[in-house]
Parts: structure tokens; sequence; C-alpha cells
């Protein structure tokens, strides 16, 4: 099944263009259907007072103008959250033909406020995954590794909660820390079911152990991760499957006729 959530922040990823009315689809954090959009009159994009210093250089050129930027976002439905944005402004060059200006303004995101949602499937997890996976979406814009790593931890506290051991005894007696590797490990031989779904929370993990012992993690890498998340939390906690093949069963049965029905008396 499509993520249609992970697809939108993929292209939050790529940054906003100049034309308020082009940026592209963003989630709300409070309907988690809705789509928040710029609200003109409050966006404002500044140069840095150490890139205006520049413009005196010989060398200088418009795309050297770098700054930041800013704009409250606002849900269609009333009742949500406004959420604010702020974020690097950079200008490029784009060509030009006919008195066409070459050069255009990019905004890239740092941070939203409140996050944004990582997870279609946020309300079946226990609190403890969606906690972690929550402090993961307040940083992803501005620190993609730390996400990273807290989305590991969100995998931890997945495997807490269907009784993984974390320690063992060894030889020696002396009770030892179990890797994640192990866990997960445990867990697909424990519960056969779910083993997609521990091949998933491996690819997890190792996203989360580049995070951790490397920087060179960006957005689209922590998605990814986090996409493998959400279906495995799917796979694990989602029962609606379950239901609709048991009312399939009974539709069968029943060969199609309604399982109650009333007959109107005509006076």
């Amino acid at each position: 099944m499509a993520n249609f959530l992970i697809k939108d922040l993929r292209e939050l990823a790529k940054g906003f263009p100049e034309n308020l009315e082009d940026w592209p689809h963003i989630p709300c954090p409070t309907c988690m259907r809705g789509a928040l959009l710029p609200v003109r009159d409050s966006f404002v994009a500044e140069e840095s007072v150490t890139s205006k210093s520049l413009h005196d250089h010989d060398a200088w050129e418009p795309d050297w103008i770098q700054g930041g930027f800013h704009c409250v976002l606002t849900c269609r439905r009333e009742t949500c959250d406004h959420v604010r944005v702020i974020g690097e402004m950079t200008v490029g060059w784009v060509g030009g033909h006919d008195g066409d200006v070459p050069y255009e303004q990019y905004l890239t995101p740092t941070m939203f406020f409140p996050a944004l949602p990582l997870l279609e499937s946020r309300d079946l997890c226990p609190s403890e995954v969606g906690e972690r996976v929550d402090a993961a979406a307040k940083i992803l814009w501005l620190d993609p590794n730390a996400a990273a790593n807290r989305i590991r931890a969100a995998v931890e506290a997945l495997m807490d909660d269907r009784g993984v051991i974390r320690t063992k005894l060894n030889r020696a007696g002396k009770s030892v820390k179990l890797s994640l590797d192990n866990r997960i490990a445990t867990f697909k031989t424990a519960l056969p079911q779910h083993a997609d779904a521990a091949d998933l929370l491996l690819a997890v993990k190792w996203i989360g152990n580049v995070g951790s012992h490397e920087d060179v993690l960006r957005i689209p890498d922590v998605l990814e991760g986090v996409e493998f998340l959400d279906h495995s939390l799917s796979l694990i906690y989602d029962t609606s499957r379950d239901d609709m093949k048991k009312r399939a069963s009974e539709v069968t049965a029943r060969q199609g006729r309604p399982g109650t029905f009333s007959i109107k008396v005509p006076f």
C-alpha cells in the first residue's frame, strides 16, 4: 500500500519554490487529513547581514545571497492548530530568456512547529514507540542523523512492547545486554507470523546505526526508515485485515444477503 504521508514529506525535503502558490502538499499534524497552506501576509524571507556584506566584493553574484525565511501555515480545517515553518533561503541560477530573471529563490525548511507527522499508523503503535517517533519528527529537518537515532530507539521500544528480552546470562552467569540485531532475530523466531515486519525493522536498525556513528544521512534516507517502521507497525498491530476477512466470510456464508433486515409495512 502506498504511503502518501511519506510521499508528501519526500517532496518537502526537496524544498519550497519562491511562489507560495506552488508549495507542495504539507500534511496537517492536527487532523492528519488536511493540507497546510502558507499565510501570504506572514511570509518573510530576508538576506542575512553577513550575506549583505559581500555585495561589495568584485566577484559578487546574486547566487551568493543567503538568508532565512519563516511563515505561518494553516489547515483548511479551522479547528486545526497553526504551524510555523522556518528555514534557509538561498538564490540559484536558473537561466533566463528574453528578459526573464535568471535567478530564483530557494527555500529549504529546517523546522516545523508543531512537528509534522511521520507515521500514518501513529494511533496503532504503543505510546513508548510513538513518543520516540515524535521526538524524531521534531528534529528531522534540522538534524536527520539524530532523527535516525531516535527512530532506531523506537524499534527498541517496539521490542520491549512485544516482550523481547533486553538481557541474558552468559556462560559465566553474568547478565549481558542483547544487541538490537539479536532482539529482532528473537522476535522473528518467536513470532514467525511477523517475519516480514522483523526484516523491515532490521533495515531501520541499520539506518539508525549510520545516524549514530556517521554524518552522512539526509532527510530522504531517514524517511525510508520511517516508512519501513510505519509498515512494520501496520503488520504487527493493525487487526483490520483480520476483521475484514471475518466479515467477508460471514457475507459469503449468507450468500450476500444482509445480516439483519426489516420489512416495511406499506400502511
